[in-house]
């Protein structure tokens, strides 16, 4: 799925509200004190250089009006991974389409790609999580990740859902960790989403503001009524 910038950035800003969002898995996973069962061969943590100083928004962004002041951070490979990553962690059901197909990964690359301490943080595990990955498929079937069989790939993706990991295995199941946050973050904040789990509440409305609806209009005036005030709409 293509999205365009200004979806996505209004879709991370708005996601970066949210109280998950400053959720860490550092904060969960107790580093190298786990006894579960790991790979006999790990690939190396890859290390990943630091993004290009960039521009952010400031304090006051005007979200009807996005401007793009810093560049996009995946590559079209490493996006069709995430994509696929997506649909693996939270699919498809009768209720919404898995996070893959939705575009989550779209929201990810800008998450990541925002030049602010915690989504900085973020694409440093994210970035070197992908490159690990691929290494981490080759040592055990000799191709990259997107190339190997779905059932390889959820052997890997089910040795890194453990809360204590061994020492070899603590950067990856971090990686996980914020990737799956990154995923529930997203999807949860898109209609589909909010669909999927019965949310019933206020939505934010594109364009001009429309004003009240004929029915709150109505129950407005019901109680300004039972105050015995009157009103007159403008």
């Amino acid at each position: 799925m293509t999205l365009s910038r200004r979806t996505t950035m209004q879709w991370m800003m708005t996601a970066a509200l949210l109280p998950l969002a400053r959720w860490s898995p550092a904060d969960a996973v107790p580093a190298g004190s786990g006894t579960a069962v790991a790979f006999d061969t790990v690939a190396d943590w890859p290390s990943v250089p630091a993004a290009a100083p960039a521009k952010g928004y400031g304090r006051d962004p005007n979200l009807m009006e996005p401007k793009v002041p810093w560049p996009l951070t995946f590559s079209s490979g490493q996006r069709g991974v995430v994509d696929l990553l997506g649909d693996m962690i939270l699919p498809a059901d009768p209720v919404s389409p898995g996070a893959g197909a939705l575009g989550v990964g779209a929201f990810i690359d800008e998450w990541i790609s925002a030049p602010y301490p915690v989504q900085q943080a973020d694409r440093q595990k994210i970035l070197a999580g992908l490159g690990w990955l691929d290494a981490q498929a080759s040592v055990l079937h000799g191709k990259p990740f997107a190339a190997i069989t779905v059932q390889q790939r959820g052997a890997m993706l089910d040795v890194l859902s453990t809360a204590a990991p061994k020492a070899s295995m603590t950067a990856p199941v971090a990686f996980m960790d914020t990737l799956r946050k990154l995923f529930v973050l997203g999807f949860y904040s898109l209609p589909e989403g909010k669909a999927d789990m019965g949310y019933i509440g206020d939505t934010p409305s594109e364009g001009p503001y429309p004003g009240p609806s004929p029915e709150a209009l109505a129950h407005f005036a019901k109680l300004i009524g039972a105050m015995g005030l009157t009103y007159a709409p403008v």
